[in-house]
């Protein structure tokens, strides 16, 4: 049984990864569940109280960032309060393209609607720029942690 435990405490880990570039997905939540069926269906005295306080916390983080990257970087580069919903319309829309659809979405939408909006090509596509970079510059930072939490989580456990 400790098998099948092993196999969808993995799969949950890559699912978890797997969120990072796929926005149905909940990318920390889903790693987060994996460690949680390690810790009580695996070995419950392999993580102590330190790692899930620092799981708790890079979780957190990840899911903040989630939400704050985007925004930051939209808003950074001129972008109104109509471009975070426009890059999540965008990355949903994007989805049955596959991974270049989830990238160029939220870009298109956000150019679409600031053009829309700013009637101004240049500045629009500014800040499909910018919703780019913070698409990316959170993917990378989500990863980073994420990373981080299954090479801890990889020490305590073998």
């Amino acid at each position: 049984m400790e098998i099948l435990w092993w196999i969808l405490t993995i799969l949950l880990f890559v699912l978890g990864f797997l969120g990072l570039v796929v926005p149905v997905l909940p990318d920390a939540p889903l790693f987060f569940l994996g460690l949680l069926i390690y810790h009580f269906l695996i070995d419950s005295e392999a993580l102590g109280t330190s790692f899930w306080v620092g799981a708790v916390l890079i979780t957190a983080l990840v899911v903040i960032t989630d939400y704050v990257a985007g925004g930051i970087a939209a808003r950074t580069y001129g972008g109104s309060r109509w471009s975070l919903p426009a890059a999540v319309v965008g990355a949903l829309a994007g989805i049955p393209l596959g991974p270049l659809g989830l990238v160029l979405g939220p870009v298109v939408a956000v150019i679409a609607v600031e053009f829309f909006r700013k009637k101004d090509w240049q500045e629009a596509f500014r800040v499909g720029f910018g919703t780019l970079l913070g698409f990316v510059g959170g993917v990378l930072v989500k990863g980073l942690m994420m990373v981080g939490l299954l090479i801890w989580f990889l020490i305590l456990a073998l």
